[in-house]
């Protein structure tokens, strides 16, 4: 029997779990639920069959679910986690077949590791995470649940990064930094020491804007 995951919402960004969704050998087919429904009822090559909304109504047909939206904002991610999960769903980590991830890190449920990440040795990441294409989280980090490591962003060894935290495209941060939760790392900026949380930071070295 093939095996379906259903995915939440129906963005640029939930094209890209589906194909890695597929690419993982996993799942053989993907649907997704949206609540542009009935308005929009296909995103690239596979069908939306409802809204997210509605979400109860298809657990007994859909067991397994990931979540397709890439925004931080208003933490849908970790809302629609605890939705399908409250309603008997379940949330795998979905794992790109050409990401490289240890045997010895932990990744919590509905976070993707997408093509081309690296995820080293004793590495901790929470729930309803996004690592994004070939980014790299060294040994011994730990991502807080929701937060988001954009395309090509570097952890070094040991970085701590808050719940909701987003890590912008090519952003490198050195070993043993802590970043707080809700926190925005523009994207190619290079993070030497600790940020607080609520804090905006840009640049070469990373400087808050707030």
């Amino acid at each position: 029997m093939e095996k379906i995951i259903l995915i939440l919402g129906a963005g640029g960004h939930a094209k890209v779990v589906a194909d890695c969704a597929l690419a993982s050998g996993e799942w053989q087919k993907v649907a997704f639920l949206d609540d542009r429904y009935p308005d929009l009822k296909q995103i690239g090559n596979w069908p939306v069959i409802g809204k997210v909304s509605d979400i109860e109504l298809f657990v007994n047909q859909y067991s397994h679910m990931a979540l397709g939206v890439g925004a931080n904002h208003e933490d849908l991610r970790l809302q629609w986690l605890k939705r399908g999960i409250n309603a008997g769903a379940k949330f795998p980590v979905v794992i790109h077949a050409k990401s490289i991830v240890s045997p010895y890190a932990n990744i919590g449920d509905g976070t993707v590791v997408l093509a081309g990440a690296i995820v080293n040795v004793d590495a901790k990441v929470g729930k309803a995470s996004i690592l994004n294409t070939s980014c790299s989280i060294d040994h011994d980090c730990v991502i807080g649940d929701g937060s988001h490591i954009s395309p090509r962003a570097a952890l070094a060894g040991g970085v701590i990064v808050g719940e909701k935290s987003w890590i912008g495209m090519g952003a490198n941060v050195i070993q043993g930094v802590k970043i707080g939760s809700n926190v925005i790392v523009g994207a190619g900026s290079l993070v030497l020491k600790n940020i607080d949380s609520g804090s905006k930071v840009v640049g070469v070295p990373a400087r808050s804007i707030n």
